[in-house]
């Protein structure tokens, strides 16, 4: 306590007055104490369709429309402290498809294979109607995609 100098149990507290068209969620993957530094690997069953976000809002500017979200997109961390490596999932929205991308190689996986222990970043869009829409100009080479069979 600032003003008793004792310690005492204290909580915060943090309002959201609007929310974003696009909303990152960083997940906690790493556990930092004075001894000891951690990688942690718990799995978070997210959402990936329909994330409400309306009880976190103290207003929304679009009416009566509640802020909801769908993921586009995922970024892994695999590794430790010292190093890792990082890979993406990422849903061509036009397509209705998930695609997941390692370095050089792209290849399409179901949405279900989007949760993992290795999550780390996840991106989600705004579904409301004044939603600004993905891009696109944005081309995809086939051709360069693995089929599910392989």
């Amino acid at each position: 306590c600032p003003s008793c100098k004792e310690h005492r149990q204290a909580s915060k507290k943090l309002d959201l007055w609007r929310l974003p068209e696009i909303l990152v969620v960083h997940l906690k993957r790493f556990s930092y104490s004075r001894y000891m530094k951690n990688k942690l690997d718990t799995f978070v069953n997210f959402p990936i369709h329909h994330l409400d976000m309306s009880k976190y809002a103290k207003h929304t500017s679009r009416g009566d429309q509640p802020p909801i979200y769908e993921l586009y997109s995922v970024i892994n961390h695999y590794g430790g402290l010292g190093g890792g490596h990082y890979s993406a999932y990422a849903k061509l929205v036009e397509e209705d498809n998930w695609y997941h991308f390692d370095d050089s190689h792209v290849s399409s996986v179901n949405e279900e294979e989007t949760r993992t222990s290795a999550a780390y970043l996840l991106f989600y869009r705004r579904l409301d109607g004044n939603s600004c829409p993905m891009s696109e100009d944005v081309l995809v080479d086939t051709d360069m995609v693995d089929s599910p069979e392989a």
